[in-house]
């Protein structure tokens, strides 16, 4: 029976090691061409990299979603717009059926799932739909894609519970897992954008109540938007005047690396640690550092990877708007985006955490029974080398989940000027600490008034 049990064991750990490894060489030469603003090329790597098979059907989302946003930063309105659809598609409808599988399965590392997204990804691919939609002057469909954004806030927190409430009413669950609180229900680039599309329609309470709803943003999420609430737009267009809206992009969204865990057993007890730190790290890192697993004996001793995101910021510190050759006024930081990616990503982690813990303990338990199984069967040596192959094995299944979008942008910026009616040569500066780091040159632009006349602009510094 143990030589039975052993075979299955070592059987399934060296069996799923396939597809537990995230792909990202393809992602090497992005920073030079996102610099350069080669997006042609970089949209060719993308799509030669799932030709290769670097993006296989369980990463279809992250391919969306890749080549989503490189439409959009080369102008490829129409194709942006199918691709994102596609990626909001798919979370969608590989949601469920993912975290069904996760749960069905304590020992399923989450690399060989489906990719269904971040939330913020989820999120912040309405944003771009909508900008393109505004791009191609469909006015009406890019207030859906604003619309869209407010259910899934109003359901972010919702969808949590639910999860950790099916995790913890499951075989697999050897704890209970508390679920987290979400901090983030206004979007206020969101709002910022729905605003200048009901004015433009000529609702004008319905732009104040966005104007309201961002003010409250700020004083009711000030850990997302701890700096200065930017100047709003006017209400209503003025006869004489005509407005000129922009919205600007600068950075990267954030990267997904590895924290590597500690795990140390109690009387049907673990505690989380991580090297070099205290408890109050791991606290901050995840929420909590302890939990009860009844049954598990005191002296087992684990490692485990755990996803992070690592934010990537950006240099640009001003961005000045010239306006036929004169600086006409600048931008103001409207939404840390990173930031938000930050808090919503912890809102899965009591998942993320619990479900890892639970896979961990049980191969490493079952791996130490198969060891001693080893060595009694085929004696000191034949045991070393089972050993030894344990581990590789164990340590091949329990590589951290890093697959993530990397076409975001970390913030946003947005400001309204307003200038005569007729045609303006526009130029946005982007400067890092008083230096001029990037020149988008706009050209001239036919400004009307009583219209929307929005400019969109980005850089990767």
């Amino acid at each position: 029976m143990k030589k039975a049990v052993s075979l299955i064991f070592f059987t399934l750990l060296l069996g799923s090691c396939a597809s537990m490894m995230t792909m990202n060489d393809h992602y090497k030469e992005m920073d030079d061409l996102l610099l350069k603003r080669d997006f042609p090329r970089a949209e060719m790597i993308i799509k030669e990299a799932k030709e290769e098979g670097k993006y296989v059907e369980k990463d279809k989302v992250l391919y969306y979603l890749d080549i989503g946003m490189l439409n959009y930063y080369n102008g490829s309105y129409s194709e942006s717009i199918e691709n994102l659809s596609a990626a909001e598609y798919g979370i969608e409808e590989l949601y469920t059926k993912s975290v069904g599988k996760a749960i069905a399965s304590g020992l399923l590392n989450d690399n060989a799932l489906d990719y269904f997204g971040e939330d913020y990804e989820d999120i912040y691919l309405n944003i771009f739909k909508a900008l393109s939609f505004l791009h191609l002057g469909n006015y009406d469909e890019a207030m859906v894609e604003l619309r869209r954004i407010n259910i899934k806030l109003n359901l972010l927190e919702d969808k949590y519970r639910k999860i950790i409430d099916e995790y913890n009413n499951s075989d697999e669950a050897e704890s209970k897992l508390e679920p987290l609180e979400s901090r983030f229900h206004n979007d206020v680039l969101a709002r910022y954008l729905s605003l200048l599309l009901f004015r433009e329609e000529g609702d004008f309470d319905g732009a104040r109540i966005d104007s309201e709803k961002i003010d409250d943003a700020f004083v009711q999420q000030t850990q997302l938007y701890e700096f200065e609430k930017p100047p709003l737009p006017v209400l209503e267009y003025s006869e004489d005047t005509a407005q000129m809206n922009f919205v600007a992009f600068t950075g990267r969204s954030p990267a997904k690396l590895a924290h590597t865990i500690f795990i140390d057993s109690g009387n049907s007890v673990v505690r989380l640690t991580y090297q070099g730190e205290g408890e109050d790290y791991v606290n901050r890192l995840i929420g909590f550092n302890t939990i009860f697993m009844p049954g598990v004996r005191p002296g087992f001793h684990f490692k485990f990877e755990l996803p992070y995101l690592s934010l990537r910021g950006s240099d640009i510190t001003s961005i000045a708007v010239l306006i036929d050759g004169v600086e006409a006024g600048q931008l103001y930081l409207t939404e840390n985006m990173e930031r938000i990616a930050e808090e919503t990503f912890k809102l899965k982690q009591p998942l993320i955490v619990g479900k890892t813990v639970t896979r961990t303990v049980t191969k490493g338990i079952l791996k130490e029974v198969g060891k001693d199984v080893a060595n009694d069967q085929l004696g000191f040596f034949g045991g070393l080398l089972v050993g030894i192959a344990a581990d590789v094995a164990v340590d091949a299944t329990e590589n951290a989940d890093t697959r993530l979008s990397q076409f975001f942008p970390a913030h946003a910026y947005t400001g309204e000027i307003g200038v005569t009616p007729g045609l303006h040569d526009i130029q946005l500066v982007y400067y890092s600490n008083g230096m001029e780091v990037f020149r988008d040159y706009k050209g001239m632009v036919d400004v009307q008034s009583q219209s929307l006349n929005l400019i969109q602009s980005f850089v990767f510094q």
